[in-house]
């Protein structure tokens, strides 16, 4: 039988703010709080300035929610003997040997990870594989790693691992980038090659740049976490998978909920598993081989975001009009001037999703002569007019109960 509360639940949850995926499980301890509270929440960062939290006991709070990567603060919980639930703990935390061991834990289906990186680049029709894993080997990329690897196996495909770098490269991204280079430039092309997360994704996009590497026409980039400032900020932008962490946020205040309550005394581990690829440019390969076509088409997604003409396009390849015509209708089936359109549309159509500039500030912004002729221009592709669009966009509505969460507590 549950425990009747005879006060409102004080729990404290220890996570870094400045982390996406720690702000997504925040959210879903906001959502089954409001579902199924109240509780008074108390949210540590690890902040300089924040003052520790040493007795738990004597601040009255009833239930923990942390992450593992706040291990100074670990320490007054493992006193408290408080219900806890902790979010992806290492391994050495994950042993018997170890005092984290009696807490339950929330995690993410590492290999299931991997295992869809692997699918979704078989899918892009790759026969060259990569994998380039975090600088500190985390149990966590090794085991995206594995699974990745091991899904090619069963494909009978081999897969290219990045060697952990040096003690010398840990420290100094300026050594280890010129070993990297070195690697990718040696891999044999064209690669579909995972990173074990977002942050890995921008440095492997970094270097092809520096190295003068093609993407994705020659190095297709995916990486884990879908950080949405870190995947639309790279260049290309990078394609990612993404975890259910809002979900797992969910979870973990389900689990605490069932412990505080007395709903439940052992020890729980659950483990979620990946939603989804989320495409982007970076793994968005060319259906075509002709090299001053990849060029062209390369030139002008770079250069989306500014007005541009043909003779600017002509110009990088170093060719004739002509020729440069002639060759680019022959390898994608439609003129130079048609792929700028296109690429300026797509980015009239962020604009007016994403910003709140007036439709006068896009059209300078993208190049046009005119509202008048983006609007007429925007209609007949689109079928609808600009303000129509804008009003139509929307943003997945973050109030909804993540996909497959339970409605109420067990």
């Amino acid at each position: 039988m549950s425990k009747i509360a005879k006060q409102m639940p004080q729990v404290m949850i220890l996570l870094e703010m400045s982390n996406k995926i720690n702000r997504d499980r925040i959210q879903g301890i906001l959502r089954y709080e409001r579902l199924y509270g109240p509780w008074r929440l108390h949210i540590v960062e690890g902040k300089r300035f924040e003052q520790p939290s040493r007795d738990l006991r004597s601040l009255g709070v009833d239930g923990v929610i942390a992450g593992t990567t706040l291990t100074e603060l670990l320490e007054p919980i493992m006193r408290a003997h408080v219900p806890t639930v902790l979010f992806d703990p290492l391994d050495p935390s994950a042993t018997k040997a170890r005092p984290l061991f009696r807490f339950s834990t929330i995690c993410c289906d590492s290999v299931a990870v991997g295992r869809m990186g692997a699918e979704y680049l078989l899918e892009q029709g790759f026969a060259q594989f990569a994998f380039v894993g975090d600088i500190w080997d985390s149990n966590w990329a090794l085991k995206r790693r594995d699974g990745f690897v091991q899904r090619l196996a069963e494909a009978g495909l081999p897969c290219h691992v990045y060697e952990s770098p040096s003690e010398a490269a840990r420290n100094d991204w300026g050594v280890e980038q010129k070993g990297l280079a070195a690697w990718l430039a040696g891999l044999p092309k064209p690669v579909g090659l995972m990173t074990a997360n977002d942050v890995r994704g921008r440095q492997v996009l970094d270097t092809c740049l520096v190295a003068g590497l093609s993407v994705p026409d020659r190095i297709a980039v995916l990486g884990v976490d879908n950080d949405e400032l870190i995947c639309a900020t790279t260049n290309p932008p990078l394609t990612s998978i993404l975890r259910d962490t809002e979900g797992s946020g969910y979870y973990a205040a389900q689990m605490l909920d069932r412990l505080i309550r007395g709903r439940s005394r052992k020890r729980e581990t659950l483990l979620y598993r990946p939603l989804r690829v989320v495409g982007r440019q970076s793994t968005e390969r060319l259906q075509f081989v002709d090299r001053l076509a990849v060029r062209a088409v390369e030139f002008i997604r770079i250069n989306s975001g500014i007005g541009m003409n043909v003779t600017d396009v002509v110009k990088h390849l170093k060719v004739s009009r002509r020729l440069a015509e002639l060759r680019f209708r022959q390898a994608v089936g439609h003129s130079i001037h048609d792929e700028l359109q296109s690429a300026r549309l797509a980015q009239v159509r962020r604009l007016l999703q994403e910003t709140d500039l007036s439709v006068t500030e896009i059209t300078d912004h993208c190049g046009y002569e005119s509202e008048s002729y983006l609007g007429l221009v925007f209609r007949k592709q689109f079928n609808m007019t600009m303000r129509q669009f804008r009003k139509s966009a929307r943003i997945y509505p973050r109030g909804a109960v993540p996909s497959g969460v339970p409605d109420a507590p067990r």
